[in-house]
């Protein structure tokens, strides 16, 4: 292992450091009015929290909906103390962000030998046309990113890996406190540690390496249980509703590897090519079992979302996607020093290092340029004027007891102040049922939310405006309202999308069912004919 964190900073460093900060804020600029629904499910739970309603949506429902519990409570923080939530959110995001810039440089000192090649990686990192993405939205993604690096720059201490397990057990901790998937990673150590400890020195690593994620997250799955009455998000079970079979989960992974590819391309093949050409110094080093939780989390967490049926974002593979990066600058490294790093194999290394980060900036800038920036322009403004412009009019409009369903909860919920009934299922668990048998359009057009609440208004989402007035036959309890059209849901989902708002007539509603109860069953085709 290699330790060089305690010398001071190279020029080079230093350069990278504040080089990367530069590039990154300044890409950031262009971004800083991002807005996703999302981001209003967080400030909605954080509002309550301030104001006393507890950790909830829906004041008085205690569902466990709420994926990233720190990042609600640094919200709810900065609420209480006057801050505005989305301020809070936003300037907390552009914070970890660039944090993450400092942690993945800290990382690479402290496992890669050059400083030209620390310096080119850290401006590559810089330049994550995802990382930027999502820094300036008010989501959690970016400090989920900096507490994974800033566990790996602890795990990377000492004379081996793991070598410091309290404070990387801390921080681990709370990374799953904020992203659910570094769960997966706390598990992962935990496996690692348990299969290590084979000696006293392994078996102490195992103990301290537990004390503080039983500590901090154990404490959190305990409120949990009390608070919400399970431990486990009723997120995971919307998310995965609905996803099945070979075919869905064959492209859900090639979903997955373009997300990386776009961005993290280069960085694949050249650890590909390390680990090929490298030979054993690749992977020499660090000691223990300990050395394989990087290559454990960058290869089994897509795995996991495959498995699981996850319909994955960009941001949800973010925070593996800088150990992704430290690992092949490492074994790059390696392989093109050789067993003997001579002057000459020290200045093609750094020419080579320099040259690669060049092209990954490039790559990155491009997919910046191309769909990164198209994106947030043309989102945020539709987000405005169509599910924030129609919260407030419900908040203006409506009685403070109405009921709204909305297969998207964030926007309209935040700034209506009414209650939420979730057509996608996250804080609403009931509807999870009726999305794991039908599509969510069949779900709607069906009214299989009627089974457990009759909303005033109904949202829709579809790709033509009043659909439901076409095929729901329940269309006749409906009065349309209005329509809000959104060119995109995403980049996964490039196409146009309108949102219908109707008032549902529940007395129509019962006329109808009632009418359909009272019709005669139709004979069977198969029925034998009577006897003459």
């Amino acid at each position: 292992m290699i330790r060089t964190l305690d010398a001071p900073m190279t020029r080079v460093e230093r350069a990278a450091l504040f080089g990367g900060w530069a590039l990154a804020l300044a890409l950031m600029w262009p971004l800083r009015g991002y807005l996703t629904d999302d981001t209003f499910i967080h400030l909605q739970y954080a509002r309550h929290l301030a104001t006393g309603h507890g950790l909830v949506f829906n004041t008085g429902e205690r569902v466990y909906g709420c994926t990233s519990p720190l990042w609600v409570t640094l919200l709810a923080d900065a609420i209480t103390l006057g801050i505005d939530g989305l301020t809070a959110a936003r300037a907390l995001g552009v914070a970890a962000a660039l944090a993450s810039i400092a942690l993945f440089l800290q990382l690479l000192r402290r496992t890669v030998t050059l400083p030209v090649v620390r310096a080119a990686g850290t401006i590559a990192w810089a330049s994550n046309a995802w990382m930027l993405r999502w820094s300036t939205s008010g989501m959690e993604t970016t400090l989920a990113v900096a507490l994974v690096l800033a566990g790996f720059v602890a795990f990377t201490e000492g004379r081996q890996l793991g070598a410091r397990p309290v404070r990387t057990g801390t921080l681990w901790a709370l990374a799953a406190m904020t992203r659910p998937e570094a769960v997966f990673l706390l598990l992962l150590w935990g496996m690692f540690l348990l299969i290590d400890a084979e000696s006293r020195e392994g078996l102490q690593r195992l103990v301290f390496g537990s004390l503080a994620p039983v500590a901090v997250y154990g404490s959190w799955l305990l409120f949990a249980r009390f608070y919400y009455g399970t431990f486990w998000p009723q997120t995971l079970a919307a998310k995965s509703a609905g996803g099945v079979g070979l075919a869905y989960h064959l492209a859900n992974l090639w979903r997955e590897a373009r997300i990386v590819a776009a961005t993290d391309g280069l960085l694949v093949a050249l650890l590909i090519a390390a680990l090929v050409f490298g030979g054993r110094r690749v992977w020499s080093g660090g000691g223990a079992k300990q050395r394989l939780v990087p290559w454990a989390w960058v290869l089994a967490l897509p795995v996991l979302y495959t498995v699981r049926g996850v319909p994955v974002l960009s941001r949800y593979l973010v925070p593996l996607l800088p150990v992704l990066a430290w690992l092949a600058w490492r074994a790059a490294e390696r392989w093109w020093m050789g067993d003997e790093p001579t002057p000459a194999r020290r200045r093609v290394t750094g020419i080579l290092a320099v040259t690669v980060a060049g092209a990954i900036v490039a790559q990155n800038l491009f997919v910046y340029r191309t769909q990164v920036v198209p994106h947030v322009r043309s989102f945020s403004p539709a987000l405005e004027k169509s599910l924030i412009a129609w919260g407030r009019w419900f908040g203006r409009t409506t009685a403070p007891s109405a009921v709204i369903a909305t297969p998207d909860i964030g926007a309209i919920g935040y700034f209506s102040g009414r209650r939420i009934v979730d057509l996608a299922g996250l804080v609403t668990p009931a509807m999870v049922t009726h999305l794991a048998r039908e599509t969510p359009e069949e779900a709607i057009a069906g009214f299989h939310f009627a089974t457990f609440s009759r909303p005033d208004y109904l949202v829709d989402r579809a790709a033509s405006p009043y659909l439901l007035m076409r095929t729901s036959p329940w269309a006749a309890t409906l009065t349309p309202l209005g329509v809000a059209r959104v060119p995109n849901l995403g980049l996964a989902r490039p196409n146009a999308a309108f949102y219908s708002f109707y008032r549902v007539s529940w007395p129509v509603f019962d006329s109808l069912r009632a009418a359909r109860a009272a019709r005669p069953a139709p004979l069977s085709s198969a029925a034998p004919r009577p006897a003459h």
